[in-house]
């Protein structure tokens, strides 16, 4: 009985180092591929020169990003956000970078309302554009333990993480199928999607729903929509309290990394670093839960210990 139980565990030793490997191998092959080998796309002609682009959270970090890179691309830009403030000067910042784009702004706070009658003043505001690209890129969340979170801020980032995503892609999707050229939506996951973490575990949560939905839309869709599946690390934003550690990476970059590989992959994830981070995750989460709780909670303890000081000493 002995020698079975010893012969059984070696075995599965074997196995789960096998799966390890294989699994590792491909993710550095596409790393590498990604990196190094893939050039971009040219997106005008594929999606169409002077069509529209939908960004949500346009107004700083990747959203600003988005808006500006494809801009350059040759693409409008139809910047949706809260402030009407930000939004005015985005706007300006933009025509005066690129004085050929057209621009339109969207007020509209995705975490407020999640009503039919909203999303179709959103949608009657930008009927008569020639949308080729939606970028769900809005999100937040609070690193606090989840119990000490109010219920209405639960509510507010459900409907922003999880129903603004799900409901602007309801909303275009007939839009985007019915055009000539192809079309395209990028989904701003996160590698938290990949397993639960301390003090943002309904943000890791609404990432795994960004994801599957993305990977539902690629299933029925890509006849003619090119779905992304963006899942970063750590980017240098507001969300991550402007983290600048060695695993970070600026928004520009990753935005960058994200149009290289539109059209060409579903889900990417931006640099090796974060891929790396990724699979680590993946690893110890499934076979090593010691490890996992030595490393990732830990890690995340931390950064969220940190970022609660620094609330709690800018009131």
């Amino acid at each position: 009985m002995l020698d079975f139980i010893f012969t059984f565990n070696c075995a599965l030793a074997w196995i789960v180092g096998l799966y390890t490997f294989i699994h590792t191998m491909c993710m550095i092959t596409r790393c590498l591929i990604r990196n190094y080998l893939r050039q971009q796309l040219d997106l005008a002609q594929r999606y169409g020169s002077d069509s529209w682009v939908v960004v949500t959270g346009a107004t700083g970090g990747l959203g600003q990003q988005y808006c500006s890179q494809l801009a350059k691309c040759g693409f409008n830009i139809a910047m949706l956000g809260r402030d009407k403030l930000k939004l005015q000067e985005a706007e300006k910042a933009l025509q005066t970078q690129y004085s050929k784009v057209k621009t339109k702004v969207v007020l509209a706070d995705l975490g407020k309302n999640m009503d039919a009658d909203f999303y179709q003043h959103i949608c009657e505001q930008v009927s008569g554009l020639d949308i080729s690209i939606l970028v769900n890129n809005a999100a937040w969340t609070d690193l606090y333990s989840f119990e000490c979170i109010a219920l209405q801020d639960n509510l507010s980032r459900a409907r922003l993480n999880m129903g603004a995503p799900a409901l602007l892609c309801n909303l275009l999707i007939n839009k985007l199928m019915s055009r000539t050229h192809r079309s395209a939506i990028i989904n701003v996951s996160s590698v938290g999607q990949t397993c639960p973490s301390p003090y943002t575990g309904d943000y890791s949560g609404s990432k795994r729903f960004l994801t599957l939905l993305s990977l539902h839309l690629h299933d029925n869709y890509s006849s003619k929509i090119d779905i992304q599946d963006l899942q970063p690390g750590y980017v240098t934003t507001n969300i991550a309290r402007n983290y600048k550690g060695a695993d970070a990476i600026t928004a520009e970059r990753c935005v960058k990394s994200s149009l290289r590989d539109l059209g060409q992959e579903v889900s990417t994830i931006p640099v090796m670093v974060h891929s790396f981070m990724a699979q680590f995750m993946h690893f110890v989460s499934r076979f090593s839960m010691p490890l996992y709780k030595a490393t990732v909670v830990k890690g995340c303890e931390k950064f969220a210990l940190e970022n609660f000081k620094k609330d709690y000493q800018s009131r």
